[in-house]
């Protein structure tokens, strides 16, 4: 099923019968179908990727000021969302964007998290490149795991593996 959903995206994004919020080159953003969380968006790559890990530092970083212009001007704060492994249901790399902070409901601490600043490419292209080490680092496994960035208005930004 993943391979045809981002056959789909990649290749024929005009045929997906979705309200697209947002689509460029790199990536198409949509109401999530089935919302879990508050403005639940999806940010889709339009590239074959069965996992995070198919994409490049370059793509993570286009995925990332997708969902900065999406949230654009709204100043809740917001949290972007990768799931892997057996988190993920559908075997195409995807983003969940939405409105909250996630670290407060998932008593998180803010210790635990690397603060960055979201324009910072730099830390961008180590947290993708580095990832499978990032997540052994913080005890996470590759079956099973999630990354959260979470954005607050006037704090930095912070990282968390789970």
């Amino acid at each position: 099923m993943g391979t045809f959903v981002g056959f789909i995206f990649t290749y024929l994004p005009f045929l997906v019968p979705i309200r697209k919020i947002k689509q460029n080159s790199f990536a198409v953003s949509m109401k999530h179908p089935v919302a879990s969380y508050p403005n639940h968006v999806l940010i889709i790559p339009r590239k074959l990727a069965r996992s995070v890990f198919c994409l490049s530092a370059n793509d993570f970083i286009k995925i990332i000021e997708m969902a900065k212009e999406i949230r654009n001007g709204d100043d809740r704060d917001f949290a972007l969302l990768i799931n892997g492994g057996n988190r993920q249901d559908v075997m195409q790399a995807h983003f969940h964007l939405f409105t909250g902070n996630l670290v407060s409901k998932k008593g998180l601490s803010r210790e635990t998290g690397n603060t960055f600043n979201p324009e910072d490419t730099n830390f961008w292209k180590q947290i993708i490149s580095n990832l499978r080490e990032l997540l052994k680092e913080n005890f996470v496994t590759e079956q099973s795991f999630s990354v959260l960035m979470q954005f607050e208005q006037g704090i930095n930004s912070s990282v968390y593996f789970m």
